[in-house]
């Protein structure tokens, strides 16, 4: 649940006027917002609430927060324009080099018979990358290749 308060905070400071701003764009005073952030007196943020932070503070913090407490990786979708094949290309070599990135990064880490908490945090990180980008290439080949 750290994660969620983190995203609500960050969320806030984001916003253009930091938390006073998103307190009134959400209709409330900020000790209000604070007491749901912060759940005092039996409050809480809700989900509409969130979607709501997020969508004022322009980011994908709240959604990034329930994957992982989830244990999984929330992946954005690329906004699609004018994509074609060489984009598609683009996009599969970016994979390509984070597998690469994966395997050198596996071996450092394991060389020593145990990963330590920074060597996690890298290669969840790269697994992380690797799913965005595997995500980001069939969204594009759908969005060429596929005629319904």
């Amino acid at each position: 649940m750290d994660r969620l308060r983190t995203a609500y905070q960050t969320m806030c400071k984001t916003m253009p006027g930091g938390w006073p701003a998103m307190a009134a764009a959400l209709g409330f005073s900020k000790d209000g917002l604070e007491n749901r952030v912060y759940e005092r007196k039996g409050q809480a943020v809700s989900v509409h609430e969130a979607m709501q932070m997020q969508a004022f503070s322009g980011s994908s913090r709240f959604a990034e927060a329930v994957a992982a407490e989830s244990g999984g990786v929330f992946v954005p979708l690329p906004d699609i324009g004018a994509v074609d094949d060489e984009e598609i290309q683009r996009v599969y070599m970016e994979l390509v080099d984070e597998v690469g990135r994966l395997a050198r990064e596996w071996r450092e880490a394991t060389r020593d018979g145990e990963v330590d908490k920074q060597e996690r945090k890298r290669l969840e990180a790269i697994r992380d990358a690797i799913c965005a980008k595997v995500t980001q290439m069939n969204h594009l080949t759908f969005q060429v290749f596929c005629r319904s």
